[in-house]
């Protein structure tokens, strides 16, 4: 059936609206205007295939409630609308809650179906105050959709000393879901949005055997934006290949999802080189909608009941590259991951002890730090 719905024929592209674009790159604005006008005389064709609308529309998900990351902008923006739509309750995780909440007024039309939490991924302090919030007004999530990423960064390192795009993009929405798992609901499903870029990662066989921080995290030297998105996407397979095995018999389910290549999001605006080329790859690549819809089929089709562990692309199953395969390498990925989270809450707690011996006031008002890495570790 989803065969007949990929043909070329005339579509309307979506757009994101521009007050919410926010590039690190400076355009110019006849730049600017370039792109817009160009963009505008590219949206009479496209690749055709279902819709996020077209996937759902029989579904009813009145009792059901789903978190997604980067849910104010995007294709996160498009499953959040789509998701309200069919009675869903969406918890909205983003990093700006003014943006998120100005758009889930303007542009979802049951918005009383939309809660807003604050997180930055680029700070694991952030992440845990958000799982937080979550645990204490949430009594369980039935769908986890990690939706939100970078891309095009100069490099970076966060607060937590890692590379930006690989803690934004892994390791920080690893940290979010280990963080909630105990509210998952025992059929829950988990979608890790992914990427064919995946295919375009080579390690050599003793990295294999032993990963390290700079294979994931890269330094400065051996950095490039494409590498990095190229690594986290690949961890994020390796983290449903994990994440399946942790739930073997439970109920739970996890895919990974590819949405399309070169759709126009607020993904490529950190540089212009790379919003001019998703410009100009508008006639051949998947509207909003369109690349919303293999996340949505993965998180919510009846389909897929009794599957897991499972890498779709077009809302069709698909192998993986051979890296993404070695389950030896899925565990090992995983205990480095921890490796990486324990450290940074060890660096956190004894910052903080310092801070509240400067200021012995702010002791009242503290996170307990406690449980810090318990939860981060899983």
């Amino acid at each position: 059936m989803l065969r007949s719905y990929f043909r070329r024929v005339p579509l309307l592209i979506n757009r994101v609206d521009k007050h919410f674009v926010n590039t690190t790159a400076k355009k110019t604005p006849s730049l600017d205007n370039y792109l817009a006008a160009l963009g505008k005389g590219l949206d009479f064709f496209g690749i055709h295939g279902p819709t996020a609308d077209e996937i759902t529309k029989d579904l009813d998900l009145s009792n059901k409630t789903c978190l997604i990351t980067g849910a104010n902008s995007g294709i996160g923006l498009e499953m959040t609308k789509v998701l309200s739509s069919r009675e869903c309750t969406v918890l909205m995780a983003c990093r700006n809650p003014y943006a998120a909440n100005m758009v889930a007024k303007n542009v979802c039309g049951n918005s009383h179906r939309l809660k807003l939490y604050e997180v930055n991924l680029a700070s694991l302090r952030s992440v845990k105050k958000c799982s937080d919030e979550i645990l204490k007004q949430q009594a369980k999530i039935d769908i986890l959709i990690l939706n939100a990423a970078v891309f095009g960064l100069p490099w970076t390192l966060t607060e937590d000393s890692l590379e930006t795009t690989f803690q934004v993009n892994y390791l920080s929405q690893y940290v979010l879901l280990m963080n909630i798992e105990k509210i998952l609901a025992p059929d829950a499903r988990v979608v890790i949005v992914s990427s064919e870029s995946h295919r375009h990662v080579s390690w050599d066989f003793n990295n294999q055997l032993t990963p390290t921080e700079a294979m994931v995290s890269l330094p400065k030297s051996q950095y490039t934006s494409i590498r990095a998105y190229n690594i986290s996407k690949l961890c994020a397979i390796h983290f449903m290949h994990y994440l399946s095995y942790r739930w073997l018999n439970s109920g739970k389910s996890v895919f990974c999802a590819h949405p399309g290549t070169f759709v126009k999001t607020r993904l490529c605006r950190n540089w212009w080189p790379y919003e001019l080329l998703y410009t100009c790859m508008r006639p051949f690549s998947k509207s909003i909608s369109q690349a919303a819809s293999t996340p949505l089929y993965c998180a919510t089709s009846p389909e897929l009941n009794g599957l897991s562990d499972v890498y779709y692309k077009d809302c069709r199953r698909c192998e993986v590259s051979d890296l993404a395969q070695d389950l030896h390498l899925s565990f090992r990925i995983c205990d480095l991951t921890k490796n990486l989270i324990r450290d940074r809450v060890s660096l956190t707690e004894e910052a903080r002890v310092k801070e509240l011996a400067a200021f012995p006031d702010q002791a009242k008002h503290t996170i307990d730090e406690n449980t810090l890495v318990a939860n981060y570790t899983g």
